[in-house]
């Protein structure tokens, strides 16, 4: 399953030049990967309650393009786990028909009391895994 997430970028994200600035992305991966979850079944807060937290420990973005105030950015995400405590998550950022990026993000499980690797929750696990399998 691929998921599309619309994100208009705003005046504050841009810098002196005018474009996005580079940090700004962080933030539209962390957008476009909370709205997948949520589609999934699995919103942020409801995984916290549950005990669980999910720290980024790998990032990587390749800019490819330029993107600037009020243009519309559509993220693609991917989701694959990747052993018992980790989940990837594979990115497309695209202005239009033009590809302005790709990014890749690892997540670990962390239990929310000890702070100590602990393996995903079999739901989520379960929904990334079936969301696989649809085209």
């Amino acid at each position: 399953m691929v998921h599309n997430c619309e994100i208009r970028v705003r005046y504050g994200e841009t810098d002196q030049m005018g474009r996005v600035h580079h940090a700004s992305y962080v933030h539209y991966l962390e957008i476009a990967r909370i709205e997948m979850l949520r589609e999934l079944g699995h919103a942020y807060s409801g995984i916290e309650a549950d005990g669980f937290l999910l720290p980024v420990i790998d990032l990587s973005i390749q800019y490819k393009g330029v993107v600037v105030y009020d243009d519309i950015i559509m993220v693609e995400t991917k989701a694959s786990i990747n052993g018992r405590i980790r989940m990837d998550f594979f990115y497309r950022l695209w202005c239009g028909e033009i590809l302005v990026g790709e990014a890749s993000v690892q997540l670990a499980c962390l239990n929310k009391e000890t702070l100590r690797p602990t393996a995903l929750p079999d739901s989520l696990v379960r929904s990334i895994q079936t969301s696989q399998l649809k085209p």
